[in-house]
């Protein structure tokens, strides 16, 4: 299973105990900044109000109201309000303002990154308003303090919303990775199943016959029985070959499948062993390297079909190479009524598709026919 991607530090709304912490920091940092600044802005003008305990209650609650902030809900509304009563009700009482509307700014930004616009956006609006009412007062704000303030939280509001298009992006890429993660997944082990039915498949239906065949003759003919026996025995042997290399890109990082062993004559060959009467022509056509699995499956899976549904019937085997790759496998038998593709012809369409070819399943009077065509190229 692919990991859940951990939130971003502004991004998601779950902020416990170690998101408290992380902004329990800056907080104060924030706060001992503002309050020292401001102390310092008194001492430097006295002709204002004395600096004194009630100047610097007010002055926390901004730096205090971030860690409410990014909790959302109820607990937001509340340190939002708080940001913009602590340095405005400090500008009311005539205080000399100093850093006091600092606080607010980071606040808004808070408030934005985590999504919570209208909040942001109302406390910027709120705090500048209330800077430029006090201005008109003859103790109130400088125009220039006016003029800074006003542009600080306007950039402030700006910053948050940058933040939180950013978080944005940032999680819909984190959920578009999770989810080519999880296709990929998907595809592998979609691939996995279909090689692992083709051998199975194969195999086992070839092992079927020749089991029914030594049974047949064990008494009458011992040595077509041994012959049968050895038979399987080898047709064993190749099927775990087979399903360990398949089962091996498990441990290879995704290692590309390589070509069956044997190769198409082999197929052929073990086909005519299992009773069938197989015409083949063209099977020695040059292949290309990346297409030669998905012809090498695609034979096999089709001669597994005529062994398990038409073992009587003669089958006709024509490979051509060139520009394209075309494999044709027909048989004679009798038409199937109601064709309905099982999962050995859904794997093979899926491996042509894979590498931009096609198949073509045809059921008539003439028989059943199977036409694989890959892209190839010239001899």
């Amino acid at each position: 299973m692919t990991p859940a991607p951990a939130p971003a530090p502004w991004g998601g709304p779950p902020w416990g105990r170690g998101g408290r912490r992380w902004i329990t920091f800056p907080a104060t940092f924030l706060a001992l900044f503002t309050v020292l600044g401001c102390a310092g802005a008194n001492a430097w003008h006295p002709q204002g109000r004395p600096f004194d305990v009630l100047a610097m209650v007010l002055l926390v609650l901004a730096p205090a109201s971030l860690v409410l902030v990014v909790q959302r809900g109820a607990a937001a509304v509340v340190g939002a309000c708080l940001a913009v009563a602590g340095p405005v009700t400090y500008l009311a009482l005539g205080y000399e303002p100093g850093p006091a509307v600092v606080p607010l700014g980071f606040v808004v930004v808070a408030l934005g990154a985590t999504r919570q616009r209208w909040l942001a956006w109302g406390a910027g609006t709120a705090g500048a308003l209330a800077v430029v009412v006090l201005a008109v007062r003859p103790d109130g704000p400088s125009p220039v303090y006016t003029t800074l303030t006003v542009t600080g939280l306007l950039i402030a509001m700006l910053l948050g919303e940058g933040a939180r298009g950013r978080a944005e992006r940032m999680r819909a890429l984190r959920a578009a990775r999770v989810s080519r993660e999880e296709a990929a997944v998907a595809a592998e082990r979609l691939r996995i199943a279909r090689e692992l039915h083709d051998v199975l498949a194969h195999s086992l239906s070839g092992i079927t016959v020749q089991a029914g065949v030594g049974l047949h003759l064990m008494d009458r003919e011992p040595e077509a029985a041994r012959r049968a026996l050895t038979e399987i025995r080898d047709a064993s042997r190749d099927a775990l070959d087979e399903v360990r290399d398949v089962l091996g890109v498990l441990r290879s990082d995704g290692e590309a499948p390589r070509s069956p062993a044997g190769g198409l004559a082999s197929l052929v060959e073990r086909a005519r062993a299992d009773g069938l009467t197989v015409h083949a022509d063209g099977l020695d056509a040059p292949v290309p390297e990346q297409v030669a699995p998905v012809v090498h499956r695609a034979l096999q899976e089709a001669l597994t079909n005529v062994r398990r549904h038409a073992p009587e019937a003669t089958v006709q085997v024509r490979l051509t190479a060139g520009t394209s790759v075309v494999l044709e496998v027909q048989d004679d038998g009798p038409p199937v009524a109601g064709l309905v593709e099982g999962y050995g012809l859904r794997g093979m369409r899926e491996r042509a598709e894979a590498v931009g070819g096609s198949v073509v399943v045809e059921s008539g009077p003439a028989g059943f026919l199977v036409r694989v065509s890959v892209p190839g190229v010239a001899p």
